[in-house]
């Protein structure tokens, strides 16, 4: 049966919780790369804050770092390492802001991080990274300025931005998140020239909430939730024009990759919509209800999905006017792998493969 005949397929996944936060963890800093479920952890003092690493079969901590300074957001960056950034205040210095690398070694007597921690200049107070090992690309949020790293020193690009937030290069063009109020609610998104210079937005008055931008490699478009039009718009990298719109009802607020299909956390509804992005009007092929996440389960700000099995990782840290919520990283499994199978037509193909000996750990 064509995809778009198909009957959308709903399932109630097993949930389980992953760990508890801290209650005063604030940051979103998770991410699904090498096969591994990577957490920060930056509550306490700066000797206190740490990464850890999780298997994805046991969920159990395989290994563990300190790091010496927050770890807001995390990112994946080269085989088997990820890139944290985060800052710390120095009584002689004031805030900085550093990025970690920090690398999985599973060829050791016991698998093991190695962090590999760099001190930004004073002047540049960073908040989110884009690109890669090779393109490093941070933003300075008060400035307005998104700029290019090389190790040593930065590049700005002219054109400024209103509190420049997540960036996806793609070609010549860097996409960034641009955000016109410190409140939600007016976002649009910028595609910047690295050559010229120039600057272009998307669209022409601000969006409602775009919350997040994930680029989906292999394929013309970005993807952003538009929370409070219970949308996510799908924009052409190459045109800088919006291509479609998927609805998804209930405050749609998080997005990940899960082969053909992009994954869509809703967090009124507390449902993720699957829908396939390689068949004719993209599909809704399987709807998710989620509420085994719990009523203590209201903050979800990183969504990860481990693309071998399906799994979907949801952190919800704390945030001062939500009530009742729980710091806690939790889990949803596809059941039976139906899912997977539709998204994947069966043939998984991980964007990284999992490290040797990984999923022994903790047996």
């Amino acid at each position: 049966m064509p995809a778009t005949l198909a009957p959308t397929l709903d399932v109630v996944p097993e949930v389980r919780t992953v760990t508890l936060l801290d209650p005063h963890e604030v940051y979103r800093g998770q991410v699904f790369h090498a096969g591994l479920l990577w957490e920060g952890h930056s509550v306490g003092t700066v000797d206190d804050y740490r990464i850890d690493v999780h298997d994805p079969e046991t969920l159990a901590v395989v290994a563990s770092a300190p790091v010496p300074h927050t770890l807001e957001f995390l990112y994946s960056y080269a085989p088997q390492t990820i890139l944290a950034v985060g800052k710390h205040f120095d009584e002689r210095r004031g805030w900085l802001t550093y990025h970690s690398t920090v690398r999985f070694e599973a060829a050791h007597p016991s698998p093991r991080l190695r962090v590999r921690v760099r001190t930004m200049p004073r002047r540049l107070q960073v908040e989110q990274f884009g690109g890669s090992a090779g393109r490093m690309w941070f933003n300075e949020t008060g400035a307005g300025k998104v700029f290019r790293w090389n190790g040593w020193w930065a590049r700005p690009l002219r054109p400024e931005v209103h509190f420049p937030g997540a960036m996806i290069p793609s070609g010549r063009w860097l996409f960034v998140l641009e955000r016109n109020h410190f409140r939600p609610g007016r976002e649009t998104i910028a595609r910047l020239d690295t050559v010229s210079h120039g600057i272009e937005r998307t669209f022409p008055a601000p969006r409602r909430h775009l919350t997040m931008m994930l680029d989906l490699e292999g394929l013309p478009w970005i993807a952003a939730p538009e929370a409070w039009a219970d949308q996510v718009l799908l924009v052409d990298k190459s045109t800088n024009r919006l291509a479609a719109t998927l609805p998804v009802p209930g405050t749609p607020v998080a997005v990940a990759r899960l082969g053909r299909c992009l994954v869509v956390f809703a967090a009124e509804t507390r449902q993720a919509s699957f829908f396939d992005l390689e068949s004719a009007g993209f599909p809704l092929v399987a709807r998710w209800d989620l509420a085994g996440l719990g009523d203590d389960c209201l903050n979800v700000r990183s969504m990860q999905v481990d693309p071998h099995s399906g799994r979907i990782y949801f952190r919800s840290p704390f945030h001062p006017r939500i009530y009742g919520n729980t710091p806690a990283v939790r889990v949803a499994l596809d059941p039976d792998g139906t899912t997977l199978a539709l998204c994947t037509s069966g043939d998984v193909r991980p964007i990284s493969p999992p490290p040797r000996g990984a999923g022994r750990a903790g047996a």
